[in-house]
């Protein structure tokens, strides 16, 4: 008798660098593992030091659970291998590290899949994941996961845009901001440890300031200062700098709209059911 959640895993090069190896207590579930080639999955068998190399789909057909953890470019020909070679229907497939939705991949959806997207949350040292898809699948994804100390946050459906938004904006969208503010304090006269230090205070601060109060951290006046203050001398950070100048009054733009519009949690809810309609149909 077959293993209750007895797991296969269809792997290309790169999973034994991902969060994947270093999951004990999912690698304790794996069974067959199928590669572009047989030496290939050995390669991977050895380096997960779980599983079995198989040469053959058939191998698979008996698994409860199916992983994927293919390049995101070859996902579709991966798709289209699985449903030709195994039935589908009521299994349930994990996308690992996948920046699509589980509903763009309609091969293996057609075909019936239970189909989950799982990522690691960059920063969170894998201990924080994120899965969206099939509701039920995601439940096991979270008990097997909470049974090693790690947390699964389920994303609402159609919303998977929405986090990675907010993880490219809490990090590389940041970057221009981080550096014009670091850029100026030096112009200034401060050396680049003492502006680093300026600003871990200051972005330390707002960031606690607005996970106090949200955009109540900030009203209409702090935003017409933060555009007046510099305004009268203006030329003055365009002659620094004409970089500097550009990134301080786009914020300062953006600034003054988003709290003449600020966000609304209900419009934003709207939205995103129809968006989640749209793409299920």
């Amino acid at each position: 008798m077959k293993p209750r959640n007895f797991v296969g895993l269809v792997a290309a090069g790169g999973v034994n660098q991902s969060f994947v190896a270093r999951a004990p207590e999912l690698l304790a579930l794996l069974g067959p593992v199928m590669g572009s080639s047989l030496r290939v999955a050995r390669r991977i068998t050895n380096g997960l030091r779980a599983g079995s190399a198989v040469a053959d789909y058939a191998a698979l057909r008996e698994c409860d659970v199916l992983w994927v953890c293919v390049p995101e470019k070859s996902l579709d020909h991966w798709s289209g291998e699985l449903v030709k070679a195994v039935e589908l229907r009521g299994k349930t497939v994990v996308l690992f590290d996948m920046l699509q939705d589980s509903r763009r991949n309609r091969s293996m959806r057609n075909a019936g899949a239970h189909l989950v997207t799982l990522n690691c949350v960059p920063e969170s040292g894998e201990r924080v994941f994120v899965a969206e898809g099939h509701a039920p699948a995601i439940s096991e994804l979270r008990k097997q996961l909470t049974l090693a100390g790690r947390k699964l946050i389920e994303l609402k459906p159609g919303t998977k845009t929405l986090y990675l938004s907010g993880t490219h904006l809490g990090a590389h969208l940041l970057m221009p901001w981080i550096a014009g503010s670091v850029e100026s304090f030096r112009a200034a006269g401060f050396s680049r440890a003492e502006a680093m230090g300026a600003l871990d205070g200051l972005a330390s601060k707002a960031l606690r300031s607005y996970a106090k109060a949200g955009t109540r951290a900030w009203d209409q006046r702090d935003a017409e200062r933060v555009r007046h203050v510099i305004e009268s001398d203006f030329d003055s950070l365009r002659r620094a700098d004409h970089r500097l100048a550009a990134i301080y009054s786009e914020a300062a733009e953006r600034l003054l709209r988003m709290f003449s519009q600020p966000f609304s949690k209900a419009s934003a809810g709207k939205r995103l059911a129809k968006v989640a309609t749209q793409r299920a149909s």
